[in-house]
């Protein structure tokens, strides 16, 4: 190759590696597609390509072309790799699985396929898997930014298994490799009690914070102050800062309610008139367990998954993905699915079997062998009528919480997935719950039997006899081990994880209460 040639391939490579990680994925997908038809074997092209249309949800596309980029270089391990980062994005684990094997298989040192398989092995529950692959991956790195990744994933590890001491040690050690980093800061703070303000971790926060300017880094140690303040009792310190990286999350996703109203209309407007014994058979054993996040969703789920006939599955995006499907969505494309909605005039029942048929594939690749398992997804909410139709036989619980307790509870988080977008500003947030109470008072109008109104309140006040009502409806026999969800031994990922590790208890009932000045707005909006 000439020289100017060998210039011009580092250029690119630069230019287009640097719109990914600078997060302009629609111009490093653009640029990619164009530099792979120049350059057909350059394995960088096809790889940067990938992963950016598969950071914006065009993830055929983006399988398409490493399996173009496959047929040249059939045991390159960084494809196979990437192959199976997007198939487990789209829920299909197995096949991830066997991508992230075969390129181990090829190099036994390849760290990224070591920590991708072992965050898999959690994601299944398959804890001793997981926490081998993460070790070995520790145990082969040799420089400071993989060093980083592995601690972050033992950290995780750790922190979703109920190992929060060992887990801020990892969480410490990214600290020191990258000491203006904050996403560490903003793990440690989900389990940690701060008690004082003489706390080491809150006094380097508070330091660094005079340091960083970009709002990305500002964003999570916003909100890891947040709650270090509401720890020490200073509501008004926190609030202020809750105020600020919510501010920046906004921004970041800025979320329209308009998709969703719409949505919600189209949804009533199908179900409005639809026949209610029109049903598919099915003999699966699901408990969907649905609400508003942060509405005990989680606590549920580990007092069922507690149960000797109950698997936890965690939040599965498989309804969702098999409704959009069958909305006709394309993955990635521009076309919201409030849109495709308006477009469907009635529902066919045979159209629906494909929800199911979606849906049962995807549950074949979780290994289990309960009689029953639960779908902790609570968006799942927006389809239940979906769900009654596709799954007759399975059970319902919707979750209730105090409306001030869930919308405070959402903004004190810091969600990883845009589809919590609603939750970074109080004014979208008090309307987004409206549409949520109105769509779940639509449904229970509707399936008046068939869902169970759990109440977290009762829960915390008659622990026992809720929970026994609890496994009443799913028919479930009596299981003491319900009555102790904090021993349970299965990970759990979301922003309940610290809570769920204790005992049930009521401190978190009218927390809100704590910022009722600055909750004004959303009061009015709400109650």
């Amino acid at each position: 190759m000439k020289q100017v040639d060998k210039e011009y391939l580092k250029k690119q490579s630069s230019i287009i590696i640097t719109l990914y990680n600078t997060k302009k994925y629609e111009k490093a997908a653009e640029k990619g597609k164009v530099l792979i038809k120049k350059f057909p074997n350059q394995i960088v092209f096809y790889n940067a390509t990938a992963l950016s249309l598969s950071a914006i949800g065009k993830y055929d596309e983006a399988l398409g072309i490493l399996k173009s980029a496959l047929l040249r270089f059939p045991n390159n391990i960084f494809v196979l790799n990437n192959l199976g980062l997007i198939n487990s994005n789209m829920g299909k684990t197995k096949l991830s699985r066997e991508y992230y094997e075969k390129a181990i298989s090829i190099n036994n040192k390849f760290i990224d396929a070591l920590v991708n398989l072992g965050n898999l092995d959690l994601k299944e529950n398959k804890i001793e898997d997981s926490k081998e692959n993460l070790y070995r991956a520790l145990s082969l790195s040799n420089s400071p930014q993989t060093d980083v990744v592995i601690n972050n994933a033992l950290g995780m590890f750790h922190q979703q298994t109920g190992n929060f001491k060992e887990s801020i040690k990892h969480f410490q050690i990214i600290n020191k490799l990258d000491p203006l980093g904050t996403t560490a800061d903003k793990s440690i703070s989900t389990v940690h009690k701060y008690n004082s303000e003489d706390d080491q971790h809150y006094i380097s926060m508070k330091k660094k914070i005079t340091l960083i300017k970009e709002k990305g880094s500002l964003k999570p140690l916003y909100f890891a102050l947040a709650k270090a303040s509401e720890d020490l009792k200073k509501y008004k310190e926190s609030f202020k800062y809750l105020a600020l990286g919510n501010s920046i999350a906004d921004q970041e996703v800025n979320y329209k309610i308009d998709q969703d109203q719409d949505l919600f209309n189209s949804i009533k407007r199908l179900f409005k008139n639809f026949d209610i014994n029109q049903k598919i058979d099915s003999n699966k054993k699901i408990i969907f367990i649905v609400g508003m996040p942060r509405s005990s969703t989680t606590l549920v789920e580990q007092i069922l998954s507690s149960h000797s006939d109950v698997y936890g599955a965690g939040e599965l995006s498989f309804m969702s993905d098999a409704i959009e499907n069958f909305s006709g969505m394309e993955i990635g494309s521009k076309i919201s699915l409030s849109d495709k909605f308006k477009e469907i005039k009635e529902l066919d029942v045979e159209k629906l079997r494909n929800i199911q048929l979606e849906y049962t594939e995807k549950l074949k690749t979780l290994n289990f062998n309960e009689q029953f398992i639960t779908d902790k997804a609570p968006l799942n909410f927006r389809w239940i009528g979906f769900i009654k139709t596709v799954f007759p036989n399975s059970k319902i619980i919707h979750c209730n919480r105090d409306p001030m307790d869930t919308c405070y509870s959402n903004f004190k988080n810091s969600f990883g997935a845009n589809s919590l977008g609603f939750s970074y500003d109080l004014k979208k947030l008090g309307n987004y719950y409206n549409l949520y109470r109105d769509l779940t008072n639509f449904w229970r109008n509707i399936y008046t039997n068939d869902i169970y109104q759990f109440s977290y309140e009762k829960l915390v006040n008659e622990k026992e006899n809720e929970v026994k009502k609890l496994l009443n409806f799913c028919g479930l026999k009596w299981d003491k081990n319900c009555l102790e969800p904090h021993k349970n031994t299965k990970s759990v990922a979301t922003a309940s994880l610290s809570q769920v590790r204790s005992p049930i208890y009521n401190s978190s009932i009218n927390n809100w209460k704590n910022h009722e000045t600055e909750l004004e707005e959303l009061k009015k909006i709400i109650l």
